[in-house]
């Protein structure tokens, strides 16, 4: 696979894509909001100050990333997957042997220990990681860079927010008898399934690799197949991607009279001069990779 370098211009706005719908839950929804909860449950969800459950951009950036990240070798091979596994040196030199690629993030040890022994190569060395991500890398992030995409914590729209949290009962179970473990019953709480979430999605600074995996990832959530937060094994978590549209503008390939009038209608009036529905984009790029 072939990369070029974007660590030059990755500070520099080139385009925007901005990608909104409201998530549905098709079953029940449980996010850990951790002990620091007044909540009796042994395990509450995750509530915003006012008490009412949301979903973090993070957990669902996660499940976006995993989602893609399951799907993009198997695309073409142009796309490359990591899966965040660090390597040993030796599995490192045996792939690199047999001429296949290895992503940055699989390498981090390598790279810390390059820039700690050769400061004054440092940029260098940190170029030479920026080029060496794999597709997921560049799109999601890595510890050498931040990710082109950013998901906005999702909450409920203001007419459709509920407080109702249910209650349910788990038990452990011990994986070599198979049975429950005695004196090892808890409850758990979740957010129960119809309910409501605005998602919003920023992508930016994307190249046509970034947009289509970006519209595979959504694809799979506008289908149904996507699934978010924890216990997904007990079938919580499914939910469907509904009413999405796409924002977009380019600041490349215009002259520069062109260019100023975008970003000034942008920066003024937050207009971008392309907005079609989610599922005519997505099937667009999608397209362009088979």
């Amino acid at each position: 696979m072939t990369t070029t370098s974007r660590r030059s211009d990755r500070f520099v706005l080139s385009n925007r894509y901005q990608f909104k719908g409201r998530l549905v839950m098709k079953t029940a929804l449980h996010i850990g909001g951790g002990r620091n909860s007044l909540s009796p449950s042994d395990s509450p969800v995750v509530l915003t100050a006012e008490g009412i459950p949301f979903i973090p951009g993070s957990s669902f950036k996660g499940a976006l990333r995993s989602t893609v990240e399951k799907l993009a070798p198997s695309l073409s091979s142009t796309f490359t997957a990591c899966g965040l596994v660090e390597l040993s040196n030796e599995e490192i030199n045996e792939k690199l042997k047999a001429r296949e690629f290895v992503c940055s993030t699989q390498r981090q040890r390598y790279f810390t220990e390059q820039r700690r022994n050769h400061p004054e190569n440092s940029e260098a060395i940190l170029e030479e990681a920026l080029n060496g991500r794999c597709s997921i890398c560049r799109l999601f992030g890595s510890p050498f860079a931040a990710a082109l995409i950013n998901v906005n914590d999702l909450y409920m729209p203001p007419n459709e927010q509920i407080d109702i949290i249910q209650i349910r009962d788990g038990v452990a179970i011990d994986r070599d008898s198979e049975k429950a473990k005695d004196r090892l019953k808890y409850d758990f709480e979740v957010v129960p399934s119809t309910t409501v979430f605005e998602l919003a999605i920023t992508l930016e600074n994307a190249d046509e690799q970034d947009v289509q995996l970006a519209c595979v990832g959504l694809s799979e959530f506008v289908h149904g197949y996507g699934a978010i937060g924890g216990m997904r094994s007990r079938g919580l978590g499914a939910c469907i991607l509904e009413n999405l549209e796409v924002s977009a503008f380019e600041l490349t390939g215009i002259d520069e009279t062109e260019r100023n009038r975008r970003l000034k209608s942008f920066l003024l009036n937050n207009e971008f001069p392309v907005k079609v529905p989610g599922t005519q984009f997505l099937q667009e790029h999608i397209q362009k990779i088979m």
